[in-house]
């Protein structure tokens, strides 16, 4: 753990913060609170020291450690809710349960998938008063619908969450997920002015923080630009699009996983695209052409 601030500790997850591990945030007070669980072996210190657990959000690398607070109180926005009560929630919500059935539920399970009974909820505005400090809630959807990130108001500290300004970009890749909200949620940030910034999976940020806000949420326009310039050499399928891995990269191992995650990305950009009246379907929607 590294202390931040007086009472402020980051628990630094294993693997650098990558998936599927996430770095998580403890302060001391009255109560003891820990924001997230996914940090892996540096949650151990904490081990019968926490009393409110808040989760930013479902994902599997944001939760997979609530299973050790078993005496903790829980609590996540309504929203997000349904990822972590059940696995059927988590399946429904990321949308896995139906591209891949069976076999992701095997893998979940294998992963170690623990439902969690919640003491209450989380909703924007809310503050949990730690006597030495107070945490405010802050809705951030478009990662999901209850991504939530946290003010420390004392020391105007927001920590950030998935909004985490790594090199990727933001993602959005859940059916659930919108990058309209994503890009709204970014900008409250930047308006908010924070003194740092922490997020789950990249280092704290203090200097030129508005500057790394904007250029994260730029990241959105320029995947937009890069399937409409893709568009106006033809019109092309949601598989053509896929099959060009703008968004990224690579495909890796599993390949169908990651052509999921890119292709709810797509689409969702296309749908944008078509707001704007930028490109237009034929063939009964089945292809995408630029205007």
């Amino acid at each position: 753990m590294e202390q931040i601030l007086p009472g402020v500790w980051l628990v630094k997850a294993e693997n650098k913060g990558r998936f599927p591990f996430a770095h998580s945030l403890f302060l001391e007070g009255d109560p003891n609170l820990l924001i997230d669980t996914g940090a892996g072996s540096g949650l151990a210190p904490l081990s019968g020291r926490v009393e409110l657990v808040l989760l930013s959000h479902y994902h599997r690398d944001h939760v997979m450690g609530n299973h050790l607070f078993a005496d903790a109180a829980f609590k996540i926005h309504p929203l997000d809710a349904p990822g972590v009560q059940s696995l059927e929630g988590f399946l429904e919500l990321s949308g896995l349960g139906r591209f891949c059935g069976a076999d992701y539920w095997k893998l979940v399970r294998q992963s170690g998938f623990t439902a969690t009974s919640l003491a209450g909820s989380i909703e924007d505005g809310m503050r949990f008063d730690l006597g030495t400090m107070t945490v405010q809630v802050l809705h951030t959807p478009g990662h999901t619908p209850g991504h939530c990130a946290f003010l420390i108001e004392e020391y105007e500290t927001v920590f950030a969450a998935d909004i985490d300004l790594t090199s990727f970009g933001p993602w959005y890749g859940n059916p659930t997920s919108d990058p309209a909200s994503f890009l709204k949620s970014i900008q409250r940030l930047r308006s908010l002015k924070p003194a740092l910034l922490l997020t789950s999976h990249s280092s704290p940020v203090r200097d030129g923080l508005d500057r790394c806000l904007a250029g994260y949420a730029a990241v959105i326009q320029q995947r937009e630009e890069k399937l409409y310039q893709a568009l106006t050499g033809g019109p092309k399928t949601l598989e053509q699009l896929i099959d060009l891995k703008l968004i990224y990269g690579r495909h890796p191992y599993p390949e169908h996983l990651f052509r999921f995650f890119e292709g709810n990305m797509i689409e969702k950009h296309l749908q944008l695209m078509l707001q704007k009246a930028r490109i237009c379907v034929q063939d009964s929607g089945r292809l995408y052409e630029a205007l």
